[in-house]
């Protein structure tokens, strides 16, 4: 099966942990255009979740175009060309960022103690 799992009691819901994963594995190359997902019961089984989180999941990323539902054959990894995969991951970073930006807002955390600590990330993941 592909490279997923589900942190239980996330406060991120089971599906989003799914679509997450799988739009980066896409987004990154890892998974390629053409490319089956296993079958919604395999992915529910092999997890512990319900066959609805599972769908959710799928439903979503189709929405988005990460993926394309055959009838009768499974659901396979969409063809997307790199500009538009660069588009997408800068506009999930500055989702991201904005939501970062935020959260240091509200505890009145400095600007520039907030980029010199992305800064120092940076570093440590080289």
């Amino acid at each position: 099966m592909m490279d997923i799992f589900v942190i239980p009691n996330s406060s991120t819901p089971a599906y989003r942990q799914l679509y997450e994963q799988i739009s980066a594995q896409i987004l990154t190359g890892k998974l390629r255009a053409g490319d089956a997902l296993p079958p919604v019961r395999t992915v529910s089984s092999e997890l512990g979740i319900s066959i609805i989180t599972v769908r959710s999941a799928w439903e979503a990323l189709e929405k988005d175009g990460f993926i394309n539902t055959r009838t009768g054959s499974g659901c396979y990894i969409a063809d997307i060309p790199e500009p538009q995969r660069n588009e997408i991951k800068a506009a999930l970073l500055r989702e991201r960022i904005r939501s970062l930006v935020k959260a240091s807002k509200s505890i009145d955390y400095s600007e520039s103690d907030l980029l010199k600590d992305i800064h120092d990330a940076f570093k440590e993941e080289k």
